[in-house]
């Protein structure tokens, strides 16, 4: 696999956001008429909620800026809700594919020994799925094609570091 020269930034996929959007407001408006025409409120209300609660995160999410996965010389970052979490190449073990419950395929990682402290989450996950955090879908229609991408960085940097 031919590395491009890093920083790179990988964009979710539009059409990924577009369906938790799509999804979002079927449910929203699935809750709304439950409610409005009287059969199941106690659900169409829950139904309500869910919906005008994730909407609202569906929006800000295909703002340009609010979503990406950015790989440069020191580490990899995620960025979500304008959030950044950064992770450095020194502190990975190891990238994979996971399938949790059957549902889609996500790419996971997990942290060499002593780099992070280890919650009980993190172990309770490292127990059911192999790995300790995870790498959202919205970035590649291949997870496999990835994780290969994502250990292929982790080798180059790392070894870089070495000598």
């Amino acid at each position: 696999m031919e590395l491009k020269a890093l920083p790179i930034t990988l964009l979710p996929a539009r059409k990924t956001l577009w369906k938790h959007l799509i999804v979002m407001s079927l449910v929203a408006g699935m809750g709304a008429s439950s409610v409005y025409w009287g059969f199941a409120s106690v659900a169409g209300w829950g139904l309500l909620a869910i919906g005008g609660i994730l909407m609202p995160i569906a929006i800000v999410q295909l703002l340009p800026g609010a979503a990406s996965l950015t790989l440069d010389e020191d580490g990899f970052h995620v960025m979500g809700l304008y959030r950044r979490t950064s992770y450095r190449w020194e502190e990975i073990e190891g990238f994979g594919v996971y399938q949790a419950n059957g549902q889609k395929k996500m790419v996971g990682f997990n942290f060499l020994e002593g780099s992070r402290p280890k919650s009980f989450l993190m172990n309770m996950s490292r127990s059911k799925i192999g790995y300790e955090a995870g790498i959202g879908d919205i970035y590649s229609p291949d997870p496999d094609g990835l994780a290969e991408m994502m250990n292929a960085y982790l080798l180059q940097q790392t070894e870089d570091a070495v000598s």
